[in-house]
């Protein structure tokens, strides 16, 4: 990614996130930054600021409010008039629990967040994307949770359909070369996969994980769907 590449990173306040935030940034990349917390937000523009002078578009937002979503592209639009690249970190997983012992609250909050938000996101800037002359819209999940476990209940369920979104996009969007990638990352020792996993010994570098997850995701010499970081 060149830096004047211009992209969106959701759920920028994250571990994953604002590390991403953090490389891109030194790389000169215009981005716009989503978030729920106001004051997350601001923090980490602060730290970029600090360390790289360069300061990035702010977007907070609440996954969970329909409103967020109806005006979503009229705000990107009167921001950047096109994106290069879509990053989609957004998660939520509240405990580990039998899957009936959540309250209705969890899991409606829970499904918005981690399926509902994917498909609108998906839905609104997919315009801005095609305006791209080499657009790409990166996903990430973890390999483990792909199948069901007892206790990790909605996580592993949003993996599944992160994942399914993902390759029907894919496949959808071949003809209108809109790039979708997702990278399969392993356990780390810090964010929401840390918490679903006490084999220290799987727990890999966090900052390597990181750089590659960004090399993965604008090589231009692979379009393949998936991509394995071991």
């Amino acid at each position: 990614m060149s830096e004047n590449g211009k992209g969106i990173i959701f759920g920028a306040t994250g571990f994953i996130g604002s590390q991403v935030a953090h490389k891109m940034t030194k790389k000169g990349v215009k981005l716009i930054l989503h978030g729920k917390s106001k004051k997350k937000l601001e923090k980490l523009d602060d730290d970029l600021k600090q360390k790289f002078n360069l300061r990035q578009t702010l977007l907070q937002g609440d996954l969970t409010d329909k409103n967020f979503f109806s005006n979503l592209f009229n705000i990107i639009n009167s921001r950047f008039d096109y994106l290069d690249f879509l990053m989609n970190f957004v998660g939520k997983f509240e405990r580990l629990s039998p899957l009936t012992n959540l309250t209705n609250n969890e899991w409606e909050e829970m499904v918005q967040i981690n399926v509902n938000s994917f498909w609108k996101i998906l839905k609104e800037l997919e315009p801005l994307l095609k305006r791209s002359a080499n657009p790409r819209v990166i996903f990430l999940i973890n390999d483990e949770s792909l199948i069901g476990k007892p206790y990790q209940n909605f996580f592993n369920i949003s993996q599944v359909m992160k994942k399914v979104i993902g390759e029907i996009f894919y496949e959808e969007n071949k003809r209108l070369k809109i790039l979708t990638k997702i990278i399969k990352i392993p356990i780390l020792n810090s964010g929401i996969t840390s918490r679903i996993s006490a084999k220290k010994k799987n727990k890999k570098n966090n900052e390597a994980i990181i750089e590659k997850v960004i090399v993965s995701a604008f090589d231009n010499r692979n379009s393949k769907l998936f991509t394995n970081l071991d």
